[in-house]
Parts: C-alpha cells; sequence; structure tokens
C-alpha cells in the first residue's frame, strides 16, 4: 500500500469524468455503429440504436447492457445463440484504450503529482467500470474510481469517498458542472473540456464553469494555486 497516492487527505482532489474528457467517446459510438451495421444489417442496426435513445431517455443515462436486453427481446435474437454471443462480444469487447484523447495518462500522471485523482463517472453500474477498465483508466488513478447514475445526486458520497479541502471537478458536460457548482458544499473549480459534442453544439458551455480549455492535456500547464485561483474569478 506504500506505492499508492498518500493517505492523509490531499490539498486538492481532482475528480475527473471520463467520456469525452479522457475518452473519445465520439469516435468510439461511430466505429460502434459502422460494426453494427456489419453484423446486423441496417434496419437492425437502425432498431438498436432506436433502443439506444430510448433506455437513454427511460433511464436518464447510456445503459448498454440493458439496450442489448431489449433488443434481443424485441427482435428474437434469444433464441440465435451465435448472433447474440457475437452482438455482445461486439459491445461489451471495445478496445477504449484506444480512444484515449492524446494525452489523458500524461495528464493524470501531471495531476497526481499535485494531489489524489479519481474517476467520477456518470453510467450503468455494469459497462462503465469495465469501459474504464478496459481504457486502462482504472489503473491509471490506482483503482480511486466511481460510478452513479447521475454524479450530480451522490456529492455526499464523493466527498466522503475523497476528502480534501479543495476539488477540482473536470467535465465536458456543462449541465453536469453548473449542477454540481449548485448542489456543493465544499470549495470546488469547475473546468469544462471543449471536447465532444457538448463543445459543439453549445458555443457558450465555456460560460458554466470556472475554466474553459480545449483539451484534457492542457490542464497540465495548471498548478494547484492557479487552479483554486481560478474558482474565484468570473468564469472564463
Amino acid at each position: 500500500m506504500a506505492d499508492r497516492q498518500a493517505t492523509a487527505p490531499p490539498r486538492v482532489t481532482f475528480l475527473l469524468d471520463v467520456d469525452n474528457t479522457l475518452l473519445d467517446n465520439d469516435a468510439a459510438k461511430t466505429d460502434i455503429a459502422a460494426a453494427l451495421v456489419s453484423l446486423l444489417g441496417d434496419a437492425d442496426a437502425d432498431r438498436f440504436w432506436q433502443f439506444y435513445e430510448e433506455v437513454r431517455h427511460d433511464e436518464g443515462m447510456v445503459n448498454v447492457p440493458l439496450t442489448l436486453a431489449r433488443f434481443e427481446h424485441a427482435t428474437g435474437m434469444e433464441s440465435d445463440r451465435a448472433r447474440r454471443f457475437a452482438l455482445a462480444d461486439l459491445l461489451m469487447g471495445v478496445p477504449y484504450g484506444h480512444y484515449l484523447y492524446p494525452g489523458a495518462l500524461a495528464t493524470i500522471a501531471h495531476l497526481r503529482r499535485l494531489g489524489r485523482v479519481a474517476i467520477l463517472s456518470d453510467g450503468d453500474p455494469t459497462f462503465q467500470p469495465s469501459k474504464i477498465w478496459r481504457a486502462g483508466l482504472d489503473a491509471a488513478v490506482e483503482g480511486y474510481v466511481l460510478v452513479f447514475d447521475h454524479k450530480e445526486d451522490h456529492l455526499d458520497e464523493v466527498i466522503a469517498a475523497f476528502p480534501a479541502d479543495h476539488y477540482v471537478l473536470v467535465d465536458d458536460k456543462p449541465g453536469i458542472l453548473v449542477r454540481v457548482r449548485e448542489r456543493i458544499t465544499v470549495p470546488l473549480t469547475t473546468v469544462f473540456v471543449r471536447q465532444g459534442k457538448y463543445a459543439v453544439s453549445d458555443p457558450d458551455a465555456a460560460s458554466s464553469a470556472d475554466l474553459s480549455i480545449p483539451t484534457i492535456a492542457d490542464l497540465i500547464a495548471y498548478d494547484p494555486d492557479s487552479l483554486i485561483t481560478a474558482s474565484q474569478r468570473p468564469a472564463t
């Protein structure tokens, strides 16, 4: 246990999102879509994505195992053992390490020299931890990983698990940054990473955060003092 991060409460704890923050989930989804067409054909691939969006609406988050179960039941694939296994293998075996953003692991290594680094991700309790492990992110933060259906509803648990004097939340979703800022009761700096669809669809998203950076690797340029100060000035 001596090689783990310091056991004393650190001055700063960094809470890093995963999808479109540390790894390019949009690119992964594009490749998955192409593979689904090859396996299922256009019509069934479209049906799969319809169930995907239906589950996301119903659950308020992506849930791949539930999507898979609904799709297999609706299409009768439950009786097609070979095709069912091939589909599960395609979805549950994506090599997410190939989709890490440039500098993602170097950024984690840099931040670990400044304080504690933890993964704080939204997602279902089966697929999302598997994705984090396959991407090599679990090892990069030495197992400091929390996955919730909606992270902003579990802030007391986050603070209890990772006590610190100051928190730095890094995310690509401006709505999450706003909701966490409204609900958290401890010193916090929010960092918006302008990667993925939210940066493209909402040109004003940067105003939702204390700090806005183009890529995750740009976080390497900051030290704890500059990040703490960022929470005390107008958002960039």
